[in-house]
């Protein structure tokens, strides 16, 4: 320092420029008078994971206080003093912090700083590196730097005086707890749509210590995706506030095992008929429907237009979905054999007999005479002139 200048101040103060990935910029505050302290400022780590090693970049700001200055050219080294870590925990390392030197343009000693609260910040930064403890929960980490200057006057302790202290904080976080849906532990799941299964993901869960409320749960595919018939893989997961996650996996099998169900089936037909062979018989076949087949296929036999022995004949109607689920109803088509009514005719008279044409001179005048005989179905018989 020059030593023919008037007593002089200057506070020290201590800000954080906090550093979990780089530097990051903190408040500071002058301390008060020659005392020059350093304000105590705390760096947050945030959530951790147990165990997991952390550095924090820890910054010195100089603030100009009073009229009695450190010189131009001088530098302030920041060497740690006492560290206290929590139990479980542990300070790896602190490297030293320095501010400066300072620039030509620092206040003279004599002057008033130019600008209340006037502050120098340049020099490197003490990195800190700790480890978090391995018990969930948050954990304070104290430190206390004591200082010194380069080149050193022999009024410099009343330049610059005290100590600078930091706090850093970190919360250990542990992964949360995942609770997987109620069809994980299905087995196979029944179609419950065209195609597949609608996904529901009832059950899924999730907890954790740390978060309040707890990290909600995902799946993929997610629910409401129709899954088709056949196995398909579904993942779950959860991530917590502090990025730490939980995720499993499991197969969903869906299967097509119910029949479809036929609609309305003709009711049993009875038929008679004048063909000793039979006759044709004609309906109109049901339609199906079915739960995971959106158009079953129904096949009659024998089928409509077929023809049909006199005698019954039991008519099968089956519907078939995709997955070979059959559904069948019959009916009974009762077909009765009538013998049709049998008649004949002969000339009486003087022509007689069954010809069924007759020759006669042209202008002739010939009475006729027919004589119809039939034989009816139950049997009889009769004549009729």
């Amino acid at each position: 320092m020059n030593h023919r200048l008037l007593h002089r101040a200057i506070a020290l103060s201590l800000g954080a420029l906090l550093a979990f990935a780089g530097t990051v910029a903190a408040d500071s505050a002058p301390a008060d008078g020659e005392t020059a302290v350093g304000i105590q400022k705390v760096a947050n780590l945030g959530q951790v994971a147990p165990g997991a090693v952390r550095s924090v970049d820890i910054r010195f700001v100089l603030t100009c206080v009073g009229t009695t200055h450190l010189d131009p050219g001088q530098t302030v080294t920041f060497g740690v003093d006492s560290a206290v870590a929590p139990e479980g925990g542990a300070i790896l390392s602190v490297t030293d912090g320095t501010v400066g030197p300072l620039s030509p343009t620092w206040p003279a000693d004599g002057t008033a700083c130019p600008v209340a609260g006037q502050t120098f910040a340049a020099g490197t930064p003490s990195v800190v590196t700790v480890r978090a403890p391995m018990a969930p929960g948050p954990y304070t980490y104290s430190l206390r730097y004591h200082r010194s200057v380069e080149p050193f006057g022999v009024n410099d302790p009343t330049a610059i005086n005290g100590s600078s202290a930091i706090e850093i904080v970190l919360v250990v976080n542990t992964p949360p707890s995942l609770t997987l849906p109620i069809a994980a532990m299905a087995g196979t799941i029944e179609a419950n749509t065209a195609g597949g299964w609608t996904a529901d993901w009832a059950g899924l869960g999730a907890t954790d210590a740390e978060d309040v409320p707890d990290p909600a749960a995902t799946c993929a595919p997610v629910a409401g995706t129709v899954l088709s018939l056949g196995t398909t893989s579904v993942t779950c997961g959860v991530t917590d506030g502090g990025g730490l996650s939980e995720s499993a996996s499991f197969d969903v099998t869906v299967a097509d095992t119910a029949a479809p169900t036929l609609g309305t089936v003709p009711g049993d037909q009875s038929l008679t008929t004048g063909d000793p062979t039979g006759t044709t018989l004609t309906y109109t076949p049901p339609t199906a429907t079915d739960v995971a087949d959106a158009d079953p296929v129904v096949d009659c036999l024998p089928a409509s237009g077929s023809h049909v022995s006199v005698g019954t004949t039991t008519v099968t109607c089956t519907a078939t979905d995709d997955s070979g689920n059959a559904a069948q109803a019959t009916f009974a088509a009762n077909v009765t054999y009538v013998q049709p009514h049998v008649a004949t005719a002969r000339w009486g008279e003087p022509i007689a007999g069954f010809e069924s044409a007759f020759s006669a001179n042209r202008g002739r005048t010939i009475p006729v005479k027919v004589e119809l005989l039939w034989t009816a179905s139950c049997g009889t018989t009769g004549k009729r002139t």
